[in-house]
């Protein structure tokens, strides 16, 4: 049986409006990343003991708000970098070096930003960067010596909310995922300096979150959707086609949604969701129905929240994040006997 126990808590003047966790040294423990109202992007690492604190290790200042945060290996040198979409319709790329974050450079995307996605969609060292903004544009950029310059430009039909990479076992390259407020879920790759669709499925209204990651142990990644606020869509790719696997409500509205191996003892993955009454839920799959593992509500209030989950201590055991307010709690993964 597996519970979840609160670790501890690290409180922001202002609100975090980004969460994202990543192996900033790749030495086996992960950092917490967030931004915050104020215009912060700041990394923390998880202190040792019998009461563990985030301990800040970088941040860099007065960033217009931001709409979208993601992280990857944008400059091909081994060391994720981040990703930030601004309200002020800038793409920022900022470097972690010499123990500082900086901003390395900025580019115009010409609309407000919606969601973007970090991903190898060019199988080589460096990952590319495909942004949705307002005026329901997908521009992919990719890192040229200075600068992010514009590889590709396509118009959708509808404004794009949510986006991930979508890995395929064995394959060098990334395809990516996103859906859009009519309710459909597009997959699409990077081509002949264009970006094709390559399958799509409507799943029901407006999806709000999207998730991808293995955890049925197949060649393709696995894709979880949230539409109509509470309907959760597993999906595959069977027979290079999307398949609907299954469909369940959740129990409240979902504000956020993770998936892959959280459970290292465990030989398939799991699905991670944050709800509007601050509880986290942990669900299974046994390739027939989802199961609940284990839940836990950190807050009183209900709340619109984030969360991530990686190896902050570097043990080879995930912990959880959730991200509410103003408010970061971290959240210990057991086993019970």
């Amino acid at each position: 049986m597996t519970k979840l126990s609160l670790l501890t808590e690290h409180s922001f003047k202002e609100g975090v409006t980004s969460l994202e966790i990543v192996d900033l040294t790749s030495s086996g423990t992960e950092n917490v990343v967030v931004s915050t109202m104020n215009g912060d992007l700041r990394v923390f690492e998880l202190t040792k003991g019998k009461k563990p604190k985030l301990k800040e290790i970088a941040r860099t200042s007065d960033l217009p708000p931001v709409a979208a945060l993601d992280t990857g290996d944008v400059l091909g040198n081994g060391v994720p970098d981040f990703v930030v979409a601004g309200l002020d319709n800038q793409l920022r790329l900022l470097v972690y070096m010499d123990n500082k974050l900086q901003v390395k450079s900025s580019t115009p995307v010409g609309a407000i930003p919606t969601s973007l996605v970090v991903a190898n969609v060019l199988s080589d060292k460096s990952a590319e960067v495909i942004v949705s903004t307002t005026d329901q544009a997908l521009r992919c950029y990719g890192w040229f010596d200075v600068v992010l310059d514009k590889l590709a430009h396509k118009v959708v039909d509808n404004p794009v909310l949510s986006m991930r990479r979508l890995s395929i076992e064995n394959v060098p390259y990334s395809r990516f995922v996103f859906g859009d407020e009519n309710g459909n879920i597009f997959v699409y790759q990077y081509a002949d300096d264009r970006l094709h669709e390559v399958w799509r499925m409507k799943v029901g209204k407006e999806v709000y979150h999207i998730a991808t990651g293995n955890i049925a142990g197949g060649r393709y990644d696995e894709i979880v959707s949230v539409s109509d606020k509470r309907t959760i869509t597993l999906l595959r790719v069977e027979q290079q086609a999307l398949d609907k696997v299954l469909s369940i409500k959740a129990p409240e509205s979902v504000t956020a949604v993770r998936m892959g191996r959280i459970l290292q003892d465990t030989p398939a993955g799991q699905i991670l969701l944050s709800l509007q009454d601050s509880t986290i839920l942990l669900l299974g799959f046994n390739g027939l129905e989802l199961i609940e593992l284990a839940s836990l509500r950190t807050a009183s209030k209900s709340a619109e929240s984030l969360v991530a989950f990686g190896d902050l201590t570097g043990d080879s055991r995930n912990e959880i994040v959730q991200a509410i307010g103003n408010k970061v709690y971290l959240i210990k993964i057991d086993d019970e006997d």
